[in-house]
């Protein structure tokens, strides 16, 4: 299978412990810079910040951690997290490239670097001018009776440079395209059409994983957030993966049931709602995957009993579960695919491999496995199909 995708790859710098009642994190939240500050718990853009306040990011960064701390460095971002547990999960057996951008600084070649083991072609990703995207996250974890909290804080950089008219005709070259995350890149998230259109033209399938999109909800916030230009552009969607929140903000409606059916009704293939430690639900045209209507299946209750009984000393981190939980989706779907090209693929067993995909991405540091030999993640995770399988009674074959 060839597989392309496209989107944000960026440096998750983590820094913990930063102290939320502090007066230097106090002078830059939210309540106290009219909308443009720190949000705790939530996303700001950095040039938000630089916009608002006149000021360097890296001064107001070094500001609040005193300069002191240290990040841990991660490779992060919808797309390239969700490619990499697809190649992990197809384990050579599959082409797989990334498009994008970032800067020739400290960041992009660290990600150059780390994403070399993975066997996914660069080439599309692209070296411009400015910075490489990145995330700062806050991490106090005595917050709120030491439940602990997290602000984020992300600087789009190069990723803000390109838009759809950029993206080489190689991308459309590929049997599945990716689109991850897309509103961490605005020029690309605005020409979502442009590019699905495109990707149908050539033959491709069209494959979508949504993030909280900070920049609309910013402008318009009592708006529902756009994702294709016009309604009839859905019917170009051959699958969408979104959670709960995201669904209700993009199409306006309140529940998940009325999403589906909102999703349904313009056309769009198959849908996958995701929900925290609630059922999974489901919807599939019977069009690409065998199975007609709408499905619901529960989480891994493995993967939840092993976060909950992590060592003294660790907790569970959800960054990246969602990214991987994408990616097990897509990696289902294309073994599937060639495993039998004659029959449809089932939505049902892509879910499961989100499903396990995203519980065993709460149970490291971090978006990224990093293996310690090839094909370590994947005895791991089916470790979890297995034991899914015992979970639920089905054998999803």
């Amino acid at each position: 299978m060839r597989i392309n995708g496209i989107g944000c790859s960026l440096v998750d710098n983590l820094y913990s412990p930063v102290d939320f009642g502090s007066e230097a994190y106090k002078r830059w939240s939210g309540g106290n810079n009219k909308g443009t500050g720190i949000i705790t718990g939530g996303l700001v853009f950095g040039e938000d910040l630089e916009r608002s306040s006149g000021k360097k990011y890296e001064e107001i960064l070094n500001e609040i951690t005193g300069e002191k701390l240290i990040p841990d460095k991660n490779v992060g971002g919808p797309a390239i997290v969700a490619l990499i547990n697809i190649a992990q999960i197809l384990n050579g057996n599959s082409s797989i490239g990334f498009y994008g951008a970032r800067a020739d600084d400290v960041n992009g070649c660290y990600i150059a670097e780390k994403l070399a083991p993975f066997g996914i072609n660069l080439s599309g990703y692209v070296v411009v001018d400015g910075q490489t995207p990145f995330t700062d996250v806050l991490s106090d974890p005595s917050y709120n009776n030491n439940n602990g909290e997290r602000s984020f804080i992300n600087y789009i950089g190069a990723a803000g440079k390109l838009s759809g008219r950029d993206i080489p005709d190689s991308f459309f070259n590929a049997d599945i395209l990716i689109y991850g995350g897309t509103a961490l890149t605005p020029g690309l998230h605005d020409d979502l059409s442009f590019l699905v259109e495109k990707g149908e033209e050539a033959g491709c399938l069209n494959f979508i994983n949504t993030v909280y999109d900070f920049r609309n909800q910013n402008l318009n916030p009592d708006k529902p957030w756009p994702l294709v230009g016009e309604d009839y552009d859905y019917r170009m969607i051959d699958l969408l993966i979104a959670d709960n929140e995201e669904v209700g903000r993009i199409s306006g409606v309140r529940t998940k049931e009325e999403a589906i059916v909102y999703f349904a009704e313009r056309g769009v293939h198959s849908v996958i709602i995701t929900h925290g430690a609630e059922d999974v639900i489901c919807y599939s045209d019977g069009l690409f995957f065998k199975e007609m209507g709408v499905f619901t299946i529960p989480v891994s209750e493995s993967a939840g009993n092993q976060m909950r009984t992590l060592p003294s000393g660790s907790a569970a981190d959800t960054t990246g579960c969602g990214d991987n939980f994408a990616g097990g989706v897509y990696a289902s779907t294309a073994l599937q695919l060639e495993n039998n090209s004659n029959r449809k693929p089932s939505l049902k067993q892509a879910a499961v491999w989100g499903i396990i995909s995203g519980g065993f991405a709460g149970l490291y540091q971090g978006g990224v496995y990093y293996e310690k030999k090839q094909g370590e993640k994947l005895e791991k995770l089916r470790i979890l199909f297995n034991e899914y399988k015992q979970q639920t009674g089905c054998s999803y074959e």
